[in-house]
């Protein structure tokens, strides 16, 4: 042990020099067999990510969004499976009157809810699950436009900062004594700082530690993978391309070439003892070669991309996809069986499930009670109790046996041990409109039946003491 603690100051600075020589936890000694691991000593979030490091991982995360197509359908896929069509808002006060007025004024506010009028809270609840993946983390600004109105603007992470070297802020985020955002610091296209209460920004992003106040790139632990993927598959694609140009090697034992041209060989002057190729051509057909006793003519075969190239591409994205959604969801599922394939959509629909989540705490309540809030305040609708209280009605769940869950689902219903409201937000449906299209139609159904005097079992067949209560 002495020994290896003598080589061990030789090698590696007494500054970095571990300070667990001879723990019993293996981890923690050193090894001159393995590498040193990078970092200082552990310490908050903050300090080990600085802006410096943050926005390098940024600035690299946007150019495999742009540049990888496995990088995109991560994205894409989160984005796509979280928010869908939108995630739809419920009103949850005693009053049901009250409840759709609400939710009548809060969809037609969202059709165009942002500063710019380009986007619908649809919209930017995609815009801002992407953001997250890409760049971590999203800044949303609770604003008005010239008349007043309500309306959000969509701040991107690399607006968020400070002049370098400031101690004012922890990465453009001022802090009181807790700890806590007092305002965030904004950077406007001249280049100027603007300073934004933080009762005015949601800061929408995964949280990973508690020490920490800015966010890196949730696809940032596969940066190298992808980008080292992109340099190989380009290097491969070269050789690829240049062995495709090779269609034929001819092989000499002197190892060089007469000048005498390209395949043929002699002059078929009468006298040679070769055959004419040419009159050979003429009796066989296809085309002949003349080669010398010391020549022969072989077609290029080319081995690449190997096997082996491509297992080693697919190990690359595989580990990039830890972290985010499985890799059989995202890119291949070929290799897996029935059970493989419902634990991975099971895995991949809790992760979606979390982001929605995070979405609906950070972004999708504090927009309902500024946007309704304000229309109370306003007069535009009358107060109530519990205005403040929504739900919310995600999109379909990912499924792989949607027959299967469907008939269980009915059953379930059937037996009260699951609730119709609990059905209907599986499928993404709101369970009050359903009811009100249900009832609408059950009316328009009796009306019909007794104005033509048939038997409403002819028009609508419903099972049980549904069928007896319809006939009377």
């Amino acid at each position: 042990m002495s020994r290896i603690r003598s080589i061990a100051k030789l090698v590696i600075p007494p500054v970095l020099q571990p300070k667990a020589w001879g723990s019993p936890y293996e981890a923690a000694n050193w090894s001159p067999r393995r590498g040193f691991v990078p970092g200082a000593m552990p310490t908050d979030a903050r300090n080990e990510l600085t802006p410096g490091v943050r926005t390098e991982l940024v600035r690299k995360s946007r150019y495999l969004h742009k540049n990888s197509g496995f990088a995109r359908e991560l994205v894409a896929n989160m984005a796509i499976y979280s928010t869908g069509d939108g995630i739809r808002t419920q009103a949850q006060s005693p009053d049901s009157g009250w409840n759709r007025a609400a939710e009548e004024y809060f969809s037609l506010w969202s059709a165009r809810c942002e500063v710019t009028r380009r986007f619908s809270f649809e919209e930017c609840q995609a815009l801002v699950c992407r953001g997250m993946d890409i760049d971590g983390e999203y800044f949303v600004h609770k604003t008005r436009n010239a008349q007043g109105e309500p309306r959000i603007q969509l701040i991107e992470s690399h607006r968020i900062g400070d002049r370098l070297g400031s101690t004012q802020t922890v990465d453009g985020v001022g802090l009181d004594g807790w700890g806590a955002p007092v305002f965030y610091r904004a950077i406007e296209d001249n280049g100027d700082f603007r300073d934004l209460p933080s009762e005015a920004v949601l800061h929408i992003h995964e949280p990973e530690w508690a020490g920490g106040v800015r966010c890196h790139p949730t696809i940032q632990h596969s940066i190298n993978h992808v980008l080292d993927e992109i340099e190989l598959l380009a290097l491969e694609k070269h050789a690829v391309k240049d062995n495709a140009d090779v269609a034929r090697v001819l092989k000499t034992a002197r190892g060089e070439l007469d000048d005498t041209g390209d395949f043929v060989v002699g002059d078929g002057v009468t006298g040679n003892e070769q055959s004419d190729p040419l009159s050979l051509q003429r009796i066989v057909g296809g085309k002949l070669v003349a080669l010398k006793p010391d020549e022969s003519i072989e077609s290029f075969q080319s081995n690449r991309p190997s096997p082996t190239f491509t297992g080693f591409l697919e190990h690359l994205r595989r580990d990039s996809a830890l972290g985010v959604i499985p890799f059989e969801f995202a890119a291949d599922s070929s290799k897996i069986g029935g059970a493989g394939v419902r634990l991975v959509v099971a895995k991949a629909d809790r992760r979606f499930s979390f982001r929605q989540m995070i979405l609906e705490r950070r972004l999708i309540r504090p927009v309902w009670s500024y946007v309704i809030g304000d229309a109370i305040n306003r007069g535009l609708l009358p107060p109530m109790e519990g205005w403040w209280k929504i739900s919310t009605v995600p999109p379909k769940r990912v499924t792989v046996d949607a027959g299967r869950e469907a008939q269980q689902n009915r059953a379930d219903v059937e037996m009260g041990l699951k609730t119709l409201s609990d059905h209907f937000a599986e499928l993404g449906a709101d369970f009050g409109e359903e009811i009100e299209r249900r009832a609408a139609d059950a009316k328009l159904i009796l009306e019909t039946a007794t104005k033509y005097n048939v038997p409403v079992g002819m028009l609508w067949k419903v099972a049980g003491e549904v069928h007896q209560a319809a006939t009377g």
